[in-house]
């Protein structure tokens, strides 16, 4: 899944107020920073200090400005209201007992006509990924998608072990 290719596929453009939830070391938000561009924004939050602390070094390394990166506890987002203009949710919702929650966060921090993808592991036996009893079928996540009030939400393959599920916000 390669990152830059990936963003602008799902529609992360130059500009935009890309929110990183569950980011860890920044395999997507550091390049997103590119995405977006010097006037665009990469907001990033993990639950893991280390990971953030990977995730600044790491747009550093690479001169980007434009990452503003923050430890989360459990769902909260640390970040205000109608903050982002795209919510990227990639590899995170496994490890979650209740997935409201931090989509009803995911929701309160994004800007009206804003949209959110959730990248995920399909539930099927493989070498790869969590444990199959934590995965989520594509439709049970456009359901919860549902449930948290988004719009128009629907869901397709990547690669055959994983997929997108996407709608649009408030």
């Amino acid at each position: 899944m390669p990152p830059v290719k990936t963003l602008r596929a799902i529609g992360l453009k130059r500009g935009m107020r890309f929110l990183d939830v569950g980011s860890g070391p920044g395999y997507f938000a550091i390049p997103a920073c590119g995405v977006v561009g010097k006037y665009g924004r990469v907001l990033a939050c993990d639950v893991s200090p280390v990971m953030i602390a990977e995730l600044r070094a790491g747009a550093e390394k690479r001169g980007y400005s434009n990452l503003t990166a923050k430890r989360n506890q459990g769902s909260r987002i640390p970040f205000p209201d109608a903050c982002a203009d795209f919510v990227l949710i990639a590899f995170v919702l496994h490890g979650l007992a209740d997935i409201q929650p931090l989509l009803a966060e995911s929701r309160r921090a994004m800007k009206k006509g804003s949209a959110i993808t959730l990248v995920d592991w399909h539930k099927k036996p493989m070498d790869m990924g969590p444990p199959l009893e934590a995965r989520f079928e594509p439709e049970e996540l456009v359901a919860q998608l549902r449930d948290a009030g988004f719009r128009n939400p629907r869901w397709w393959d990547f690669d055959g072990n994983t997929y997108f599920a996407a709608a649009e916000g408030p």
